[in-house]
């Protein structure tokens, strides 16, 4: 098992999400619904970077 820690936080957006740093398309591996905020796991599609972040519901 991994263990990632996520120090940086997005918030949703009406657009596609895409990486904060390489701006490719992001694939959602992870969703949390059960918290107050939902929060979303996403990991950057471009293999040289692979970034993954949390994104969050701000409403």
């Amino acid at each position: 098992m991994k263990m990632v820690k996520y120090s940086e936080v997005f918030t949703f957006t009406d657009q596609l999400t895409t990486c904060p740093y390489c701006g490719a398309r992001t694939e959602m591996f992870l969703e949390i619904s059960e918290s107050p905020n939902q929060a979303q796991i996403h990991k950057c599609l471009s293999v040289k970077c692979g970034f993954e972040f949390t994104e969050v519901n701000d409403n």
